[in-house]
């Protein structure tokens, strides 16, 4: 008796020890609870599903940003409307703006670039620039500029996003600047041709999880989907089936993101086909409002600029020596395409591939805007990268990352939009 009694004493001792550290780290992590959604890349921003163009920024307020050059961290007053849109009108489907009898719309549309990543507030974005631009340099008319742009977008999400909530406003004038995003998320981000970002998990969870099995349930953590898969008797009990992990990872990618590390897989070579699903998205956008006219245009880099352009820019467009540098630019970046078309698409392999769709898809643009032109369109190409000094060290002061823009970037994008809005407009008056 006195054995079982005290047996049972040393295990109320133990339970009573297992308790109190369960209890303090409970209460640990109460006090001290971890930020799991903090995200220690800088300039990176949570997001949200949305129908027909899959991602927005997460609406809200964002109040910081980090230089990456001179590693300091940057106050910035940035409102967002309900969608996420860097923009403080609220955007409607179908309901039609009302402007001013003198009033002039124009829609740009862009990635984080143009949303304003690295814009101290919404006035400073490229959109807010181009405004007070448009306004300051005439008196007769009032501009209103949308911004419609949207982190991550590729092209293809701008023809979307143009096409759900631009055609409320009525717009004279379409600028679109773009051409990174979709040099980078199709091989770089190995999402595959013609896919956004996220495209690998947002698959992985909807054709895995959610249509694959008859009774998901959305808080299944890890180790109960492991009882799942090894008890007959828990299956047979709660009618669960086991979700098998399909994922595929970039074994190169450093990236602390699983859903960014998820990838399709993708051969380098498929560049030709991002290129052209590029160039298809561009001209699904110049379709959208036959009656405006268009601005596109290739987003800058830090990066610089010959590196990817060599000498193409040296020449004034429509000259034999621009057609020449042109020309043996294209023969270049096929070359080192077809070196590494073999070799999966990921981080490690992005450059090639990032090269080929970037640069060509300027070279594109531009003989696209000749050929609208030769139709009797109103559209201009603008390589945006021109604007700055040529190596890399004079570019800094104008972003905060390689592909993201101070104020002082914004600023001159904004002026040289307004400038040449305002010189068609005074010629078509």
């Amino acid at each position: 008796m006195r054995n079982r009694v005290r047996k049972l004493f040393v295990v109320g001792i133990n339970l009573l020890v297992f308790l109190v550290l369960l209890s303090s780290i409970e209460l640990y992590y109460r006090i001290w609870p971890p930020n799991v959604l903090a995200d220690p890349s800088p300039n990176r921003l949570w997001q949200k599903f949305r129908a027909h163009v899959t991602l927005t920024v997460a609406p809200g307020t964002y109040d910081r940003w980090f230089n990456t050059f001179t590693k300091q961290s940057f106050p910035a007053d940035i409102v967002t409307n309900s969608l996420g849109f860097n923009d403080r009108r609220e955007f409607e489907y179908s309901k039609p703006y009302v402007r001013a009898a003198n009033e002039r719309i124009v829609l740009f549309t862009s990635a984080s670039a143009g949303w304003g990543i690295g814009s101290t507030s919404d006035e400073t974005t490229v959109a807010g620039q181009m405004q007070h631009y448009l306004n300051a340099l005439q008196k007769e008319r009032k501009y209103t500029v949308i911004n419609l742009s949207m982190v991550g977008w590729i092209a293809f999400q701008e023809f979307v996003g143009l096409e759900l909530w631009g055609d409320a406003f009525g717009p004279d004038w379409i600028v679109v600047m773009d051409g990174v995003s979709d040099a980078v998320t199709g091989c770089g981000s190995s999402q595959g041709v013609g896919n956004p970002m996220f495209t690998a998990a947002i698959e992985n969870q909807v054709n895995d999880y959610l249509f694959n099995i008859r009774r998901p349930d959305f808080y299944r953590g890890w180790l109960e989907n492991e009882i799942v898969k090894y008890s007959a008797a828990y299956r047979g009990i709660t009618g669960k089936q086991y979700v098998p992990d399909n994922r595929i990872f970039d074994q190169s990618s450093s990236d602390w993101s699983v859903v960014r590390r998820q990838i399709i897989p993708t051969k380098v070579g498929q560049s030709r086909e991002m290129l052209a699903f590029y160039l298809k998205s561009i001209r699904a956008i110049l379709k959208l409002y036959p009656g405006a006219a268009y601005i596109i245009s290739t987003q800058p880099m830090v990066n610089q600029f010959a590196g990817d352009f060599v000498d193409i820019y040296q020449s004034p467009p429509g000259t034999e020596a621009h057609r020449l540098a042109v020309a043996r630019r294209e023969r270049e970046l096929e070359a080192y395409l077809t070196a590494h078309e073999d070799e999966p698409c990921g981080q490690s392999t992005l450059q090639p591939s990032f090269a080929y769709v970037f640069a060509n898809g300027a070279i594109q643009l531009e003989r696209l805007a000749d050929e609208m032109r030769g139709q009797g369109r109103r559209v201009e190409y603008a390589n945006m990268g021109t604007l700055f000094p040529d190596p890399a060290t004079e570019r800094i002061p104008y972003f905060i990352d390689p592909a993201h823009l101070s104020d002082a970037g914004t600023d001159i994008l904004g002026r040289f939009y307004a400038d040449r809005i305002l010189a068609a407009d005074a010629t078509n008056h």
